[in-house]
């Protein structure tokens, strides 16, 4: 019994000698495994991708034929996007002329009206005028009016002048304006237009009426009290006619 003992401790105690487990295949056949299995592998994945439109039900050459479509699809959507925006831009273009072309024509009916206002206004005077047989001889005055202005804060004046009588030529001559104002506690009279600048020498000349408008720039601070028109005749400035308007 004590040699049994004795050999199981030397076989399996902690003086026995160690275990070494080794393979019994050869380190290139290990790698050759390896290599082979990865190879497999890559095979079933390649198959997979390959095969993966055949599992939902489609087909490489369906797809592409459904990817060139949608690009041509693109492509023309785009193009038709490009026309729609060209054309929106060449619309709002003409509407702003439109817009432009109806404002201006807007503007010159009012002018045109405002005109022919005025030489209904005129004609009227002039029918009246013609169909008197007892009309004064010489140059008289009509529509005498003197205004201010809202948007420049002058003074706008216009007058028709007339020729009564038997009208054996034209009359010539001018027109001056005398402003009296008030500036502070003076009072002047200012002349339009100036003597001294060649407005003055300007003269005109007619046989049966001429329209007469202006435009009186009084000086800042001044207050307009009355204008006194007065016509002189050409040559020699003898003043023919002379009336005065009261502004309140």
């Amino acid at each position: 019994m004590r040699g049994l003992g004795r050999r199981l401790r030397s076989n399996f105690g902690i003086g026995s000698s160690r275990m070494a487990i080794r393979s019994q295949h050869a380190w290139y056949w290990r790698w050759l495994l390896n290599i082979l299995m990865m190879v497999a592998v890559a095979a079933i994945v390649w198959w997979v991708v390959q095969n993966s439109y055949r599992i939902t039900g489609s087909s490489l050459d369906e797809v592409r034929q459904q990817i060139t479509a949608l690009t041509a699809q693109n492509k023309a959507l785009k193009a038709e996007l490009d026309t729609a925006k060209a054309t929106l831009v060449e619309r709002e273009r003409q509407l702003q002329i439109e817009k432009a072309a109806q404002g201006e024509l807007a503007r010159t009916v009012a002018q045109l009206q405002e005109e022919n206002a005025a030489q209904k206004e005129d004609l009227g005077f002039l029918r009246r005028l013609m169909s008197s047989g007892a009309s004064p001889e010489g140059v008289g005055v009509t529509d005498l009016k003197v205004e201010r202005d809202p948007g420049s804060g002058e003074f706008l004046y216009h007058m028709l002048l007339t020729q009564g009588g038997q009208r054996k030529q034209d009359f010539k001559g001018r027109v001056q304006i005398v402003a009296h104002v008030e500036q502070g506690s003076a009072a002047k009279a200012i002349v339009y237009p100036d003597p001294a600048s060649p407005e003055a020498s300007a003269s005109f000349e007619f046989r049966f009426y001429h329209k007469v408008e202006g435009r009186l720039a009084i000086p800042e601070g001044a207050v307009l009290r009355s204008v006194e028109v007065r016509v002189l005749a050409l040559p020699g400035g003898q003043v023919k006619l002379s009336r005065t308007v009261n502004l309140p």
